[in-house]
């Protein structure tokens, strides 16, 4: 890997802070940027390191897997945590403080088994920094290591082929409660069927997809390249959305992060 890539701090450096640290705990979501933190806290801490899943009703059930799959491709001390997410005030209104509710409720729960660990988290320096989520990380004292390194998506994805980590080149993804307007009150049935119609999709070929549920219509939202296939899939997505209680459905163009 070129040394501009990293420019922003060398790995060497990010270990070394890495290292220096008691004990750590990372709030492990699979993802690209969460596995990379995973890595590099496994190879900085050793056995002073650990990974937490956190499984509730907002999350995919194919998305916990990949984290399983992750965590023992990597050896981590890996543990999967439940919460409750009907159990958190105002989280299933479903109102513009969702995700800070939500991150806020997760890193506490990492925390709260962690007590004498420094919490991680896999913020990247590219992330909009109004994002709610962040203020929970703030407000919770959790430590970016890949935002203080400075190291933006690109990096990090980078980074993360340059030491073999799975998946670097993987789609960013966000929670099944992303699929629900904003201000439509979340409940766990809404949150299975858009799973079920996306795992359905998929089955089809379809990749880099999300199902949004606009009430009566489904939306279901794809990679440009992909439109035109679906189009000719239109009557099996229909079938499928019909028998989960839409009326119809609506294909769409995906917006690129």
């Amino acid at each position: 890997m070129s040394r501009a890539i990293l420019r922003p701090m060398e790995t060497p450096a990010l270990l070394a802070r890495l290292a220096a640290l008691p004990r750590a705990v990372l709030a492990y979501s699979g993802g690209v940027d969460s596995t990379l933190v995973a890595a590099l806290a496994q190879r900085a801490l050793g056995g002073r390191f650990a990974a937490v899943t956190v499984r509730s009703a907002f999350i995919a059930s194919r998305d916990l897997d990949l984290a399983r799959t992750k965590a023992r491709t990597l050896g981590l001390d890996h543990h999967i945590m439940d919460l409750d997410v009907w159990g958190v005030a105002g989280l299933a209104a479903n109102g513009p403080e969702r995700c800070y509710l939500c991150k806020r409720a997760v890193l506490g729960l990492v925390a709260q088994a962690f007590p004498d660990a420094v919490l991680l988290e896999g913020t990247n320096a590219g992330d909009d920094p109004a994002r709610p989520g962040r203020r929970a990380v703030a407000e919770l004292g959790a430590l970016s290591p890949l935002a203080q390194a400075g190291l933006t998506k690109a990096q990090v994805r980078a980074l993360s082929r340059s030491l073999g980590l799975p998946g670097p080149d993987e789609p960013s993804n966000s929670c099944l409660a992303t699929r629900i307007p904003q201000g439509t009150p979340l409940s766990a049935q809404a949150l299975a069927r858009v799973e079920a119609l996306e795992a359905f999709a998929r089955g089809l070929g379809f990749s880099d997809l999300r199902c949004r549920d606009q009430g009566l219509f489904l939306r279901l939202e794809l990679p440009a390249g992909q439109l035109e296939a679906a189009r000719d899939r239109h009557d099996d997505l229909l079938a499928r959305a019909r028998a989960a209680g839409f009326t119809d459905i609506t294909l769409g163009e995906r917006p690129q992060p």
